[in-house]
């Protein structure tokens, strides 16, 4: 019974890591316009109730059937089970008459009917404490995601099967909207332990803060988009039967309209849009398209020599030596990207990287309107107001 509960857990690590990348930038983007920043705290909460989350639904759906003839074979979830509270009836046919704590630790219908409670419980908790969620609502909530997880059970995983492999209960939607009562309650004390959820308090601190990590989560959303968008570009060339052999020149099109002209005009690419960041010149005057090109040509330059290594057609180092100045390009632009950048922007005392210092631009962050203003420093006692004092 335990190895059964486990292969749905150990499912679930091994696609957590993949949930985790396709919703880290989506949640950057959130966490940094509610509370300044990406890490700390509440993402932690975020991640462990993503894990949660992935786990249950796992735990709904496996095991999956091995036999393809399973539905000629087997007819027990074929039929819902509609009586309300019927595992009580159940408990009590597996007790026997035996009712003993260590009876009652030994019988599988106990178990199963504790974990149908238990299954939905850190949802209460979460709803309340990170979301504020008040009873009625957090119960309304966990009755609708029993009642997903029942009808994927009744619908054999939504039709891939033929017919149910797990069984519709109602009494699972009883017990799991029950877990989630319990969940909420229990959240009222215990979440008077653990550090507040509110983001106020992130966004005095950080809103202003332009991190390693913000960077990065701008400098990775520019590129999926980017690339996105190209992909959607030759999509409607080759749809409409044009042809892709010259496809350099919209490339570089598109490359100077997203990393050049937009922030020229708008102050931000849109991957630094979303992470709340601009470029500016020092002084916080915005950048011309000269210094940003500059700019985004160093920063991008391992990717655009990578392309015209790759675009180079034929190799001949003894008539045309030149080309040897690609890959030790490269190989320098790797390095400045890829250990000079990080190790200025993370040890020096302006996180200024080289391609900054040399276009004497800046990341600055974007503070929503409305947003708390910074912590002001304290301001060290006068003399004179000390001598009063006295």
């Amino acid at each position: 019974m335990v190895a059964t509960y486990l292969v749905p857990v150990r499912t679930a690590l091994i696609l957590f890591p993949f949930l985790v990348l396709a919703v880290m930038l989506p949640a950057a983007f959130v966490s940094y316009r509610r509370r300044g920043r990406a890490g700390g705290w509440p993402t932690f909460v975020f991640y462990a109730f993503l894990f949660y989350l992935l786990a249950i639904a796992t735990q709904t759906v496996l095991p999956l059937p091995a036999d393809p003839a399973y539905c000629a074979g087997h007819t027990y979830a074929s039929s819902p089970q509609l009586r309300p509270f019927y595992f009580v009836e159940v408990v009590s046919q597996r007790a026997r008459g035996h009712w003993s704590p260590g009876a009652l630790l030994h019988n599988p219908a106990v178990w199963t009917t504790a974990l149908n409670v238990v299954m939905l419980a850190p949802l209460g908790f979460y709803v309340r404490y990170a979301q504020r969620m008040r009873l009625v609502p957090a119960a309304m909530v966990g009755f609708g995601v029993s009642l997903f997880f029942e009808l994927t059970q009744l619908t054999g995983l939504w039709f891939v099967y033929p017919c149910p492999y797990r069984l519709f209960s109602v009494d699972d939607l009883i017990l799991n909207t029950a877990g989630v009562v319990v969940g909420w309650l229990l959240a009222g004390p215990l979440g008077r332990l653990l550090p507040s959820p509110e983001p106020e308090h992130d966004r005095r601190r950080y809103a202003e803060k332009v991190t390693f990590t913000r960077r990065l989560f701008a400098l990775a959303t520019d590129l999926l988009g980017f690339a996105a968008l190209l992909g959607f570009l030759f999509g409607l060339l080759t749809l409409f039967g044009e042809d892709l052999e010259h496809r350099d020149t919209p490339v570089v099109i598109l490359a100077l309209v997203w990393f050049v002209v937009l922030p020229a005009v708008t102050g931000s690419t849109p991957g630094k849009r979303a992470m709340l960041l601009r470029v500016a010149r020092r002084g916080r005057r915005r950048a011309g398209p000269i210094a940003l090109l500059v700019r985004n040509g160093v920063l991008l330059s391992p990717l655009w020599l990578t392309w015209m290594l790759l675009d180079l057609d034929h190799w001949d180092l003894g008539d045309h030596p030149e080309q040897l100045l690609l890959p030790l390009a490269l190989a320098a632009s790797v390095f400045v990207v890829g250990v000079w950048t990080p190790l200025a922007v993370l040890l020096d005392g302006e996180h200024r990287a080289p391609y900054e210092r040399l276009t004497r631009t800046v990341n600055v962050a974007i503070v929503p309107p409305g947003a708390p203003a910074p912590e002001p420093a304290a301001e060290p006692a006068r003399p004179e107001k000390v001598l009063k004092g006295l």
